[in-house]
């Protein structure tokens, strides 16, 4: 098996730019629990890789949306019930929540948020840890946002070298 050697392109090249500077700004919030620092630098990874600065934008606002339903269908949830001790109705409510994320996010035109909004749902219930669940719900909104920025500015400053369709 011969193995060839590409040359990397400006998405490729965009891309490591705006993790290693959203790396850089999450540093000195680094958590040796995982829930807050660099470990969030990976975000501008997804935003980065779209072709155009409008598709970066998209892609951030669509990520932002899922964060943010995921995150407030979560807290609704434990609004309501914060002390459930059965597996099984956990189980129910965390599928509940997931429906609920998957119908909005479809309701406003934006069913590609929906995963990530039931990722950050799962975590917000699932997470029994009280407080932490609040801080990875708060510190995923956050990233997004630094990521958004990043990437957008990084899609925008950088030049682009493929040719116009």
């Amino acid at each position: 098996m011969k193995l060839h050697w590409h040359k990397p392109g400006m998405r490729n090249i965009k891309t490591a730019v705006a993790v290693t500077l959203c790396y850089f700004i999450f540093l000195p919030f680094w958590d040796p629990s995982g829930e807050v620092g660099p470990f969030y630098a990976c975000i501008a990874s997804v935003i980065c890789m779209q072709d155009s600065v409008e598709k970066s934008f998209r892609q951030g606002v669509s990520r932002t949306i899922g964060t943010l339903l995921g995150g407030l269908v979560g807290l609704v949830i434990l609004f309501v019930d914060d002390s459930v001790n059965s597996n099984l109705l956990l189980g129910l409510m965390l599928g509940a929540g997931c429906v609920a994320v998957i119908w909005l996010c479809n309701l406003i035109g934006r069913a590609s948020s929906s995963s990530l909004g039931c990722v950050v749902l799962s975590v917000v219930l699932i997470n029994h840890g009280g407080v932490e669940r609040y801080i990875y719900f708060l510190s995923r909104v956050v990233e997004t946002v630094v990521g958004i920025a990043v990437a957008v500015a990084v899609n925008h400053l950088l030049p682009d070298f493929r040719k116009p369709e």
